[in-house]
Order: C-alpha cells, then sequence, then structure tokens
C-alpha cells in the first residue's frame, strides 16, 4: 500500500489499536467472519481473485457491553490498510442550520475511497440511519442523510476497495433500505460461560487475588446475562474491596521496604506487637500502603448487589431481529 500523508475532517478519526482478535472472549464465529471478509482479503489480495465480490457492508449488533466496539477495534489493528472511525452522535453534533449533513456522509466515503484500502468503521450507526418517526423535528435532515448514505453504499465499486463496519446496538431501528447495504449482520451476544471465564481471567490478569480456578468458574457461572462491560465494572467494584477495607482499619505495621519504599505499610491486628495506631489516610505516601489481594469474599459481597445490564425481555428483542434478518454468533 502507497503511503499517503492523511489529511481527515474532524469527524473522522484514525486511531492507533493493539487489541487482537484472538485476544477477544467468545464470539467465534464474529471472528471467523471478520477475519474471512475484511483482513484475508486485505493481506492476501489473490482471495478475490476468481471473480468473487468482497462484501460492501457488515453490521456488528448486539447489547450495549457486550464487545462490538471492541471486535472493530480488533479488526483496526489487523488490517493492514487504513481503519477510519466515525461516532454517529458525532455526526449528529455536527447538524446546524448551515450544514448540509449528506455532505459529511459524502465526506467519510470519498476520504476512505482516497486512502484505499479502507474500513469505515460506523460506531453506533443506529443514530444516523434510524427510521424517522412523525414526531422527529430533523426529519428532512435525516432523510438526506440517510439519502445519501444509501447512494455511497449502492455505488461502491469493487476497486474502490472500501468496507463499511456498522456498529449497532438497537438494529431494529435502522431504515430497511439501509439495512440492506449490509450484507452480512452479525449478531454479537452477551458472553457465554465459558467467555465469561475467560474474561475474569483477562481483567484480574494485571491485578492481585487469590481465587482459584473453581472460584473464578464459580464467578463465570453466576454471572449469566452479564456483558463484558458488566463483568469488568463487577471486577472494578470487587478490587476496591480491600481498599475500603483498609479505609476503616485503626492498626498498620512498618515493614521493609519494596519497589523502591524505604518502609511500607500493612494493616494488622490491635494485639501485633509491631501495630502502630493510625488511620490509613495519616500515611503520607499512599503507594507505601499494601493492600490485602482481592479474595473470593470480596467477589461473593459485590456479586450479591451486582445486577446486569441487560433484562430476559430486552434480550427478546436481539434475538427476533437475529431470527429475522441475522446470522448468531
Amino acid at each position: 500500500m502507497e503511503t499517503k500523508e492523511i489529511k481527515l475532517p474532524e469527524y473522522i478519526y484514525k486511531e492507533k489499536y493493539n487489541i487482537k482478535l484472538d485476544e477477544v472472549a467468545g464470539q467465534e464465529k464474529a471472528k471467523e467472519a471478520l477475519k474471512e471478509f475484511i483482513i484475508n482479503p486485505d493481506k492476501i489480495p489473490t482471495i478475490l481473485e476468481n471473480n468473487q465480490k468482497p462484501l460492501k457492508g457488515i453490521l456488528l449488533y448486539g447489547p450495549p457491553g457486550a464487545g462490538k466496539t471492541y471486535l472493530a477495534k480488533a479488526v483496526g489493528t489487523e488490517f493492514k490498510g487504513n481503519f477510519f472511525t466515525v461516532y454517529g452522535p458525532i455526526i449528529i453534533s455536527k447538524w446546524n442550520p448551515q450544514s448540509k449533513p449528506e455532505i459529511i456522509i459524502k465526506d467519510i466515503f470519498d476520504c476512505a475511497k482516497k486512502y484505499k484500502p479502507a474500513v469505515i468503521h460506523l460506531d453506533e450507526i443506529d443514530f444516523i440511519t434510524k427510521v424517522n418517526n412523525e414526531n422527529d423535528i430533523m426529519n428532512d435532515t435525516t432523510r438526506k442523510m440517510k439519502q445519501e448514505f444509501l447512494n455511497q453504499m449502492q455505488n461502491l465499486k469493487n476497486d474502490d476497495e472500501v468496507v463499511v463496519l456498522g456498529v449497532a446496538s438497537k438494529p431494529w431501528e435502522l431504515d430497511p433500505l439501509l439495512r440492506k447495504c449490509f450484507q452480512k449482520k452479525i449478531y454479537i451476544n452477551l458472553p457465554k460461560l465459558n467467555a465469561r471465564k475467560k474474561l475474569f481471567e483477562l481483567y484480574l490478569k494485571n491485578n492481585s487475588h487469590n481465587l482459584t480456578n473453581e472460584q473464578i468458574e464459580y464467578l463465570a457461572k453466576n454471572t449469566e446475562l452479564f456483558s463484558c462491560s458488566d463483568i469488568y465494572n463487577l471486577i472494578q467494584e470487587a478490587i476496591y474491596e480491600p481498599i475500603k477495607k483498609c479505609q476503616k482499619v485503626e492498626y498498620f505495621k512498618k515493614i521493609k521496604g519494596i519497589n523502591g519504599h524505604e518502609w511500607n505499610y500493612i494493616p494488622c491486628e490491635q494485639n501485633d506487637p509491631d501495630a502502630i495506631k493510625m488511620k490509613m489516610e495519616e500515611i503520607k505516601d499512599p503507594k507505601e500502603i499494601i493492600f490485602p489481594e482481592v479474595n473470593f469474599d470480596d467477589f461473593k459481597k459485590v456479586l450479591g448487589r451486582a445486577k446486569p445490564t441487560m433484562t430476559v425481555e430486552e434480550m427478546k428483542k436481539y434475538e427476533k431481529f437475529e431470527e429475522e434478518f441475522g446470522q448468531e454468533e
């Protein structure tokens, strides 16, 4: 690919990611499809030599926090061409009486064609391609925007070397005509049991804990309906439990320093011969405190009050859409 100086409008982002598809927990069929239709044709152009037509549009849809954008960023890491990100809400925020939204859409596709091969990652595409309702005060604006998007998608040629990777949390709001622009619609479901276990292991990797494999399996089994984001938030809350315990401690003792400190402080009982009566906030440098490892009891405490973002009833909308239009992960 020829190197060009890339100049982009303010609403198009070109960011560097460091996420490999194989590092994504679960979603095996989605990963296979993204490799087949975006990454492999880019790495091995001869794949499309026998009159195979490349896909112009792929839609990743599913509940919030399920990993759709994370998957898209993994594609951005492995795709050797240019990976441009456009956020639906930001495009909407650019609307003003003087602007013409169809020009924004045209600019996005023009940039991708200029700097091909390219992927246009349209995050939260349902913001800009949803069905108008009768009370929509931007009816004319959204109509023009959608019409331009439809024109651009229909006029994409094979030698344009552009793929649109849409991401939607409410796919049923997509305009039917625009929905057809995405030949491949992939359901990014909530993580299943094995994926949840892998997420716990992944998120805990760089944190001090003493959980056993059996305890991690217990957490995975008891977080059904939890999204990737829900699990991440649960872990972050559990990790904070040892700090909350130290905030209530009245005795610390000094030990020989580690990590460049002359001394470190650890919480202790009042009857410890080296106990010093002091509060955590009295320790001048918080980095000198060695907090206890997060343990299984911390997780069970947090799990007892944690709730998933999605409900069974809400998930039925995605299942219905998948049955009608998609290819389930």
